[in-house]
Formats: structure tokens, C-alpha cells, sequence
């Protein structure tokens, strides 16, 4: 039998039939679009033609569109970063195939060698006086030296996304946390530095005050945060990854010479022909155009 296919959701199209080879005819009733009444008829091979969203060339392969969670309307053919929030693009539909998280990966590496530097700044700037003798002008040049990594190199990925939002003239979390940190950052430093610049009354104890702490400290617990929601993230698409793996992994297409090819499933493009043979699964949704045989309607509705 020959189907149109008809564009549903991703998930949709997980719900596969195996149509058994020891039936003689398939029951295509869920997937034609008119209500006639089954057609019986000895297992003949079967021809689909998709309606899967994709580009209709049976040579060119529609590239993988990524979207942002937060702002589903931002679409794009490339990976990247969402221009509203600031969060990381993921695909619309995700490979199948195992693959490392590589924001994951780099966030995770960015805290665990920030992560003692900043612990080293906190205790110097909150009891640093009562645990070392060093002197308060070398204990901040310390601090400074222990900061510098953390914001500026650990901390990068946030100050890109801050810069990305005056770009696109969309504030939000990023450009709060680029801001303060930077603010807080760049002042310290330059009291380090150049404290003559400041006014005698922003050095009433005798030395400006530095805020390396909390611009440190701010970074890694932000990177803290991007790992969790990150982690959480990579579960939810594991558990879609799973639905995936029970799909077909290809589809036999019928070419406009009439040869046939078995080709990916995220090659199957809008106006494709498939064929589908006795024993085979239904790899997409659509509509019977030619031929006739037997599905088991359980592999459907379960």
C-alpha cells in the first residue's frame, strides 16, 4: 500500500506498528485519511509518501533546527546561544545517538578549577586577618591574583552572554550577573592597583576596600547552577532519547527513477514515497497511496 503521510508531533511518530509476517493483509485504518473500510488483500510490498517536515529534495538533507527551551519561536540551523535569554540552543528533534553534553562537559571542568581558588578568596576575605600576619595591601594583591582565574576565565561564558544582551537589547539574568561581578571585579582590582584614584574617604580603615569575594563567588555558584539545570536537562532528553531508540533508524525510499534506497529517517523529506514491507515498521506518519495489507492495531494503541 502506497501512504500520504500527514506532519503530526515528534512523538507521534513513535508510535510504530509492526505489521507481523504471518498475517496476510494490513489493517491501515489509523493512517489513511478517508474512512473507506479496510482493504484485504494478499502482503504486498507498501509505499508511504512522507509528510515529515523537511526539505522535499530527495539530494539535499534538511539541516537540524535548534530552539531555545525558554523562547520556542528562536530557531536557527546552527547551534548558538538564545538572543533573548541567553541559554544554550538544543535541537528540536535529539539525536538518538549518545552524545556528550559539551556545555556540560566545559561548565563542569570551569567550576571544579574555580572551586578551590574561590573557597581560598572567601576565607582570606572573611578571616584572612585572624588566620594569616600577612599584610591587608599583599592580602589583597592574594586575592587578586586568585580572583583574576575565576572571573575572567572561568566566568567568560557568562560575560558573553552579558554582552550578547546589550546586543540584541534583551536584559536579563546575564546581564545582571556580568555587571555586578564585572563591577566588582575591575573596582577591586584598580584598588589594588591604583588606590590613589580613589578619594581619601573610600580608604577610612586605611586601605580601599576589595570585593573579590563576592565577585568569585558569584561565578561559581553560578556555574554550580548552569551544571544542575544542565544535568536536569540532559535527563529529560535521555528519556525522550529512549522513545527514539524504538523508532526505525531507516526508511526505504522510492527515488523518481523507481529504484529504492534505505536512507536515514532524518533524511525523509516532505513528498517522499516510502515503501513498506511485510515485517517492517511504519517509520513515519502519512497516508496509503498504493497497496494493501495487515498492521497490529496493539502496536499503535498499546
Amino acid at each position: 500500500m502506497t501512504r500520504q503521510h500527514s506532519h503530526k508531533e515528534a512523538a507521534s511518530r513513535q508510535e510504530n506498528a509492526n505489521a507481523p509476517q504471518t498475517h496476510n493483509e494490513y489493517t491501515h485504518q489509523r493512517l489513511c485519511d478517508s474512512d473507506d473500510q479496510h482493504a484485504h488483500s494478499p502482503p504486498v510490498p507498501e509505499a508511504v509518501e512522507s509528510d515529515k517536515a523537511g526539505v522535499s529534495s530527495t539530494t539535499e538533507f534538511a539541516p537540524t533546527v535548534y530552539t531555545c527551551p525558554m523562547h520556542p519561536e528562536i530557531r536557527q540551523d546552527h547551534p548558538g546561544t538564545c538572543p533573548k535569554c541567553g541559554m544554550t540552543l538544543e535541537p528540536v528533534m535529539p539525536a538518538v545517538e549518545e552524545e556528550e553534553n559539551a556545555e556540560l562537559a566545559d561548565f563542569r571542568r570551569r567550576f571544579w578549577a574555580s572551586f578551590p581558588l574561590t573557597a581560598i578568596v572567601f576565607v582570606l576575605a572573611m578571616a584572612g586577618h585572624r588566620l594569616t600576619r600577612l599584610d591587608p595591601a599583599w592580602q589583597d594583591r592574594f586575592e587578586l591574583a586568585l580572583a583574576t582565574p575565576v572571573v575572567l576565565w572561568a566566568g567568560l561564558p557568562f560575560f558573553r552572554r552579558c554582552a550578547q544582551s546589550f546586543v540584541y537589547r534583551s536584559p536579563n539574568m546575564w546581564t545582571l550577573i556580568g555587571l555586578g561581578t564585572g563591577a566588582a571585579y575591575l573596582y577591586s582590582a584598580v584598588a589594588v592597583v591604583a588606590p590613589g584614584v580613589f578619594p581619601s574617604t573610600f580608604a577610612a580603615s586605611g586601605r580601599v576596600q576589595v570585593y573579590f569575594e563576592a565577585a568569585a563567588v558569584i561565578i561559581s555558584l553560578t556555574l554550580l547552577g548552569q551544571m544542575l539545570e544542565l544535568k536536569a536537562r540532559s535527563q529529560t532528553s535521555a528519556a525522550i532519547k529512549s522513545l527514539l531508540g524504538l523508532a526505525p533508524k531507516t526508511a526505504r525510499r522510492i527515488n523518481a527513477d523507481d529504484s529504492e534506497e534505505d536512507v536515514p529517517i532524518a533524511h525523509v523529506h516532505v513528498g517522499d514515497l516510502l515503501r513498506v514491507r511485510p515485517g517492517e515498521k511504519v517509520p513515519v506518519d502519512g497516508v496509503v497511496v498504493a497497496g494493501a495489507s495487515a498492521l497490529d492495531e496493539s502496536m499503535i494503541t498499546g
